[in-house]
């Protein structure tokens, strides 16, 4: 094997056919820069796409927010309606307790009243009506037109 002639004396020297080899230097400052353009090119198309990801992943976000939001809202409204049937169910109860304890002490009185005059106050068949009070009449069937 034979070394490799120096670069100098490769572009000083004439090829065998007797043009010189000074092209050399210039192909290689071109091939350097197009490598250097390119390069450079990647590296913006690079920050353009980070850039274009970037954009997405804020869209992104933004919608997943707004779905959140939305979920929210959505929760508390149910929410709200669920306070709003508890407090009817609260109040209702207040007053099935009131008229529970109206209820008895209505029937208390009328067990003093009933203890204090029973002969006078309450027929012995129904123990309710006082006897002052006539019995409904029976009930007939209306008459039919044969």
């Amino acid at each position: 094997m034979t070394p490799a002639p120096d670069q100098a004396a490769i572009s000083t020297e004439a090829s065998p056919n007797g043009a010189s080899l000074t092209w050399v230097p210039w192909l290689q400052a071109g091939v350097t820069a197009m490598l250097v353009v390119l390069f450079l090119v990647i590296v913006g198309k690079s920050r353009q796409q980070n850039d274009t990801i970037r954009q997405l992943q804020e869209r992104v976000q933004g919608l997943e927010n707004s779905r959140a939001l939305d979920r929210t809202t959505g929760l508390e409204q149910q929410l709200r309606t669920t306070v709003e049937r508890l407090q009817a169910v609260e109040r209702n109860g207040t007053r099935i307790d009131g008229l529970s304890r109206e209820i008895a002490n209505l029937r208390a009185e009328l067990s003093k009243l009933r203890a204090a005059r029973p002969s006078e106050t309450t027929d012995p068949k129904t123990d309710e009506l006082p006897l002052g009070v006539p019995p409904l009449p029976p009930v007939r069937p209306p008459a039919t037109a044969n």
